[in-house]
């Protein structure tokens, strides 16, 4: 009985061994990563487990190595990953997820959110910073990376619009979407951020028409042209009530731009036809 429950164990871990072997010997031969990582799927060895074995066998193809894995197991990649960030490799966040993006790009929603939940937080807009320079879709990613860390929510969005400008409505019509009752809050980060104010303005009608008076005072706000709050509405296929009334008053609404003319202050001259304008040096002529 003791002679056959040994057995039994010798032979529950001889393919573990035999696989370690395995992988350490193709590794030895300079065989592509792809190919040892193949070959351990052929020994029923799970990638993340071969990742691990490649990772503390020859740190020095780390970043390969994981590009190669997410090429063979894509549908791995949150694992993968995972695995990656381990601190015992001590690797950099920014470059993993670089790597996996390598190996699947279409990944990007899986790999970006998970790089940020198994990093510390000041590692967050770098990652973003370094996916969207790859020419990661930040569409893709972005609405579940603010999620994941919605204390950084405004410093991702913000950091995503600099570093990809020409994605700013594909990545504002998601966001919006993915949180639709934070629209005016994110249009008003987008302006900060010195977004295209149209195409910030066209994603966010398009997504929320509701909001749509909201979100252009939000723009007004900002010292968007009513022009081009009118052209994005109108893109969007959004009517807007309050664009009538600006424009009879044939003003950007003066109470949100320096407020009316208050010509109680100066009942002998009448002001400028310019306005106010802070510190005009006219007086009253004597008579």
């Amino acid at each position: 009985m003791r002679r056959t429950l040994i057995g039994l164990a010798v032979g529950l871990l001889l393919p573990v061994s035999i696989a370690q072997a395995d992988i350490a010997s193709d590794l030895k031969a300079d065989l592509p990563v792809q190919t040892v990582l193949l070959n351990a799927a052929k020994a029923k060895v799970s990638i993340d487990e071969a990742l691990r074995q490649i990772l503390d066998t020859a740190p020095d193809q780390a970043y390969a190595a994981i590009t190669a894995a997410l090429q063979v197991s894509p549908d791995q990649a949150a694992n993968i990953v995972s695995v990656a960030l381990d601190k015992h490799f001590n690797l950099n966040p920014p470059q993993v997820v670089s790597a996996a993006l390598q190996g699947a790009p279409d990944k990007a929603g899986v790999i970006v959110p998970t790089a940020i939940v198994r990093s510390p937080g000041y590692y967050t807009v770098p990652i973003v910073q370094r996916a969207l320079a790859d020419g990661a879709d930040g569409s893709k990613f972005l609405p579940q990376a603010m999620r994941t860390s919605p204390r950084q929510a405004d410093s991702i969005l913000t950091q995503a619009l600099i570093s990809a400008p020409g994605q700013t409505q594909s990545i504002m019509k998601a966001v919006i979407a993915s949180q639709p009752d934070k629209a005016t809050h994110y249009v008003r980060v987008a302006l900060d951020a010195k977004a295209p104010a149209k195409d910030v303005l066209t994603a966010a009608f398009a997504v929320a028409p509701r909001q749509a008076e909201d979100i252009a005072s939000v723009a007004r706000e900002k010292a968007v042209p009513e022009e081009s709050i009118t052209s994005a509405s109108k893109a969007a296929n959004v009517t807007l009530a309050s664009a009538s009334k600006v424009g009879k008053s044939g003003s950007n609404d003066s109470t949100l731009v320096g407020g009316p003319t208050n010509t109680s202050t100066n009942p002998i001259s009448a002001p400028s036809a310019g306005g106010g304008g802070g510190g005009g040096e006219s007086t009253a002529s004597p008579n």
